[in-house]
């Protein structure tokens, strides 16, 4: 192994150590009402009723109306799941650390173990259909399934970067994000993949790294327009296809941004450590969003449209949170 790639493992192993910390604060259970809370990761709702949550210790939640109430499911792991995705209301991926994919065809009745060809940790996880998927992983890894799952290869690899996120608008482009801004863009459904944004660069003489800024998530709004967000307050949007990335300055505090998501009606919303901002105008104006009860000391790290104005939200003990149309971010209780 070369000094460089030497050097930038151990970054790596660093900053997912220092990520982990920041995004999964404390390794114990938290109590809300009496009851144990695990930090929540990502939310996935196929329709606007039916959705399920992950995160950490393998916990899984499902709700069939609309979030206004919960119940677990036994995913079969205790490793945390960073990333869930469902394609309809039975079929969906949930994946995370040490390789981990499970999969369910009974909307999670029943989750089974799917094998990977690496056992690295799985950051994201999204299906185009109930046969084609791909999971963003450390080192730069893109794997691809055809066929649900049943088998996984490594479609995609590059230098040693964590890709935190993956977004397609339609069936054919799509957009990953990680770790030193290194972005890769797809316009063939996933086949091959194009570098497009991220620098590292290591001073030999001071020993000093430079680079862009690591990037948490990405949505893809439509072929020729996505979104970024990533560490101290870092906005960036693309609106041709990713040729260009224009770093956007919106007045937000320079704090962890986790999570963006888009209704496809103009509606983008922002979140992240103690701080939620919504624009309705694709992106011309901010606000910021009023949650009962209050984010202001916790984190929002996954953002899902339900619909046209209405959104789903999970972090920190459990978090989940509603937004409808009309009126704040409602937390819910479970």
């Amino acid at each position: 192994m070369s000094a460089l790639n030497q050097t930038l493992t151990g970054i790596r192993s660093f900053v997912l150590l220092v990520c982990l910390c920041l995004l999964l604060p404390m390794a114990v259970h938290a109590e809300k009402g009496g009851k144990a809370r695990d930090d929540l990761i990502s939310v996935s709702f196929p329709t606007e009723m039916d959705g399920w949550a992950c995160g950490r210790y393998g916990t899984i939640l499902h709700t069939s109306d609309g979030g206004t109430t919960w119940s677990p499911q036994s995913s079969g792991t205790k490793f945390t799941l960073s990333g869930i995705c469902f394609v309809d209301t039975k079929n969906g991926w949930a994946v995370g650390n040490k390789g981990t994919i499970v999969h369910t065809s009974d909307g999670g009745e029943t989750w089974e173990k799917q094998e990977s060809p690496i056992d690295y940790f799985h950051m994201d996880v999204v299906f185009l259909s109930p046969e084609k998927g791909f999971v963003t992983s450390e080192r730069t890894h893109i794997l691809a399934t055809t066929d649900g799952g049943k088998t996984w290869e490594v479609r995609f690899e590059d230098e040693d970067y964590i890709l935190k996120s993956i977004s397609f608008c339609d069936d054919r482009h799509g957009w990953v994000a990680g770790e030193f801004g290194h972005t890769y863009h797809t316009s063939d459904g996933g086949e091959t993949w194009e570098k497009q944004a991220g620098r590292y660069e290591m001073d030999w003489d001071t020993g000093f790294i430079t680079g862009d800024d690591f990037l948490f998530d990405v949505v893809a709004i439509d072929p020729e327009t996505a979104w970024t967000v990533g560490i101290l307050g870092t906005v960036k949007k693309t609106t041709d296809g990713g040729e260009t990335w224009e770093k956007v300055s919106l007045g937000f505090p320079k704090v962890q941004l986790y999570s963006i998501a888009s209704d496809g009606a103009g509606t983008v919303v922002i979140a992240g450590n103690g701080l939620c901002m919504v624009s309705t105008d694709a992106g011309a104006g901010w606000q910021p969003a009023k949650f009962e009860p209050t984010i202001e000391y916790g984190w929002i790290y996954d953002l899902e449209a339900l619909g046209e104005g209405r959104f789903a939200a999970c972090g920190d003990e459990g978090a989940i949170y509603r937004k409808q149309p009309e009126g704040n971010w409602t937390g819910i209780e479970y």
